[in-house]
């Protein structure tokens, strides 16, 4: 049996209290829960009876204080964000530790260099590396640091991540950060609370580094206590949401074809088509369902965003005079939870659970060349990793739909623009997926 459990199921399923469960029913064990949002970490610390604590600035880098609370033994809530920035200490640590990990929602497994460093390193950077032969790459495409330091600072960060085996440089094109695969060997146990696990990138990296894994389900019985349980899709609960969700159908408005709308497609626009896809969500916010601004969410690439905004789905309302006085870190969480839009990628939050009518103008494909990631591998040893494009992009639409109402089983209506996407998401009402 795998120390690995993917615990893959609908929001609402109790994935979450299952995890607050675990750890009030068993406090003798050592904990660290990884969630994407700090929020998350507030709730999970005030519903857990164990003394459990987040790491803290404290003058450093958070890396740096989550090392310290794992030198002590702590039982620790964090970000996705912090824990990516694992290190050699951190492994150290681990190891040590007899941790059970719960990570809520998987993890970014592949982030380009420059995301993760908040580096500006450019193709001209890259090639004088090579040249100069401070770095080379083998078959796979992993990056190796083989000689000094280069005399300037510029690039310390290739340097620390190449020397910690986590870089790679995919078709010659893209650096990207690679989370350290080993440290899922260093748990006692790992629980991966997700949905639709099918379309992660985490699945195919499991399998790319030869990590086991079992995928379960979870269930109640009548005293209300949680336990996992053989996976079972459930299709009835599929099938009772079509009654809750309306997804609007216009020839009109929904003239894209099953390649529109992807952020190729985006960037390939003259200023006239975009324009027009912004007319078409006025229509269908203002002319069709007369949405009021504090019930619509919508979505696009963020690039797209101030192309895209239009009146009356801006914003709830404007902060008042008092508002506007919070301290910057208040102010901006209230300007997020007044928005209409929230980003793609949109996870693990409540503060939207009030919208109803929705706009997803997007047609979701991966990155080719982090899918190049994993078909190397398949070219260099004869495996067979497979990335479900299909998948990916239904469980990212799923996502960023029970942000909504919906995740209170109230009913919600969506314009989905992309043929492609709408039929994906058809096929998931009718247990076809």
């Amino acid at each position: 049996m795998s120390n690995i459990n993917v615990i893959d199921e609908p929001c609402g399923k109790g994935k979450t209290s299952f995890a607050i469960q675990m750890m009030n029913d068993s406090p003798d064990e050592s904990y660290i829960y990884c969630t994407p949002f700090l929020d998350e970490i507030e709730r999970v610390k005030k519903a857990t009876s164990i003394d459990i604590t987040a790491p803290d600035y404290k003058g450093g880098r958070k890396i740096d204080d989550f090392n310290s609370l794992l030198m002590s033994g702590r039982n620790i809530a964090l970000t996705h964000s912090t824990f990516s920035n694992s290190n050699s200490e951190t492994i150290e640590y681990l190891t040590e530790g007899n941790y059970t990990l719960i990570l809520d929602e998987v993890l970014d497994i592949l982030i380009r260099f420059n995301d993760v460093c908040n580096d500006n390193l450019t193709k001209a950077d890259i090639k004088l590396l090579f040249n100069e032969k401070f770095i080379e790459t083998d078959e796979y495409g992993k990056v190796y640091w083989i000689k000094d330091s280069y005399p300037t600072s510029k690039y310390s960060n290739v340097e620390r991540l190449a020397k910690n085996g986590n870089l790679f440089y995919l078709d010659k094109t893209m650096l990207v950060w690679q989370f350290p695969a080993h440290i899922f060997h260093l748990f006692k146990k790992v629980y991966v609370l997700t949905y639709l696990f099918e379309g992660s990138f985490l699945k195919p990296f499991f399998e790319y580094h030869n990590i086991d894994y079992e995928i379960v389900g979870l269930t109640k019985d009548e005293n209300g206590i949680y336990r996992t349980c053989q996976h079972n899709r459930d299709i009835e609960a599929q099938a009772r949401y079509k009654e809750l969700i309306t997804i609007y159908e216009n020839p009109k408005l929904n003239n894209y074809k099953a390649s529109s709308l992807s952020k190729t497609w985006y960037d390939r626009q003259k200023p006239s088509e975009i324009k027009q896809l912004q007319l078409n969500i006025f229509n269908f916010l203002h002319n069709v369902m007369k949405a009021k601004s504090e019930k619509i969410l919508w979505t696009c690439p963020n690039d797209y965003k101030q192309f895209l905004k239009g009146k009356g789905y801006n914003v709830v309302r404007k902060l008042t005079e008092k508002e506007r006085t919070l301290s910057k870190g208040e102010k901006e969480k209230l300007e997020k939870k007044l928005s209409c839009f929230i980003p793609l990628n949109a996870r693990a939050t409540n503060e939207y659970s009030d919208r109803n009518i929705l706009v997803y103008a997007f047609n979701f494909y991966s990155n080719p060349y982090v899918r190049r990631y994993f078909t190397n591998k398949n070219e260099k040893d004869g495996t067979n990793i497979t990335v479900n494009q299909d998948y990916l992009a239904l469980s990212c639409l799923i996502q960023w739909i029970w942000r909504s109402s919906i995740r209170n089983n109230e009913p919600i209506t969506i314009y989905i623009p992309s043929e492609r996407m709408r039929l994906l998401f058809k096929k998931w009402l009718n247990g076809e997926m």
